[in-house]
């Protein structure tokens, strides 16, 4: 979607919940919020990332246009893990809310260019 960059890689890292490396470029995913180390629900949501979008899995990112300057040296976007996701147009992103891993981050719910998408909006952006 948008102007902003996409590219497809590997996955070479997986940080927490809701940060990635692909192509060992950091990744934190756009509009959702998982739990930090040592809260509750960390190890499942890490488990359920290392499920769909595991080290050496093919990635999709999507730049969130209206975030390019990022976050913390990361850039800020949509991740789409494997081809089935790719072709079925399901986000990490929005896997994590559909499975109670995530919430949504609405402190950037004015800002993100996802923030009107219906996996979003469903969710309190």
């Amino acid at each position: 979607q948008g102007q902003a960059d996409c590219f497809k890689g590997t996955v070479t890292e997986i940080v927490d919940g809701d940060t990635l490396d692909i192509n060992n470029v950091r990744v934190r995913l756009a509009l959702v919020n998982t739990p930090e180390r040592g809260e509750n629900g960390y190890t499942e949501a890490v488990d359920f990332v290392e499920s769909v979008c595991n080290v050496g899995t093919t990635a999709l990112v999507d730049e969130d246009d209206r975030q390019k300057e990022g976050s913390f040296d990361r850039v800020i976007g949509l991740v789409y893990c494997g081809e089935d996701n790719v072709n079925n147009k399901k986000s990490l992103n929005e896997l994590l809310l559909e499975g109670g891993y995530a919430v949504i981050y609405q402190d950037f719910c004015g800002v993100s260019e996802f923030s009107s998408a219906a996996w979003a909006q469903s969710r309190g952006c």
